[in-house]
């Protein structure tokens, strides 16, 4: 894997001091918003972001981004993302989620979707029919 989108929440009013965390530890095109700050790294960038950032809740990598305004979109758009890059076929993944204004408010539901989708994608990826 080359370059990966990251993405880090923090607390409102400390993106400033993440963004200069992350641009001392080698993070490429760093972009600070409200709650977060994006960036570009490696798979080390991952594991040295994990270990060292002080004021990020935690590190994520984008997959992708797409709008959503009915399950069989968000169905649709899970489907599409490249999971068997980071999912194995033996693998566990929990799907966690929360709703911040958008049209599909029910999280139990969208995290439904979200887990039968991955699963639909990889058990296609994989070639099998029970994950």
């Amino acid at each position: 894997m080359s370059k990966l989108k990251l993405l880090c929440p923090c607390l409102f009013g400390l993106e400033s001091i993440l963004a200069g965390e992350i641009k001392r530890m080698g993070g490429d095109e760093v972009q600070v918003s409200d709650g977060k700050v994006t960036f570009w790294g490696d798979s080390s960038m991952v594991a040295r972001a994990n270990l060292n950032l002080r004021t990020a809740e935690r590190v994520m990598i984008v997959l992708g981004q797409f709008i959503a305004q009915s399950f069989e979109e968000l169905f649709q758009g899970v489907k599409a993302l490249p999971l068997e890059n980071f999912i194995g076929e033996k693998d566990r993944f929990p799907v966690k989620g929360w709703s911040i204004n958008s049209k599909l408010t029910s999280v139990p539901d969208c995290q439904s979707i979200v887990k039968k989708a991955a699963v639909e994608r990889l058990k296609a990826k994989y070639g099998i029919s029970w994950f």
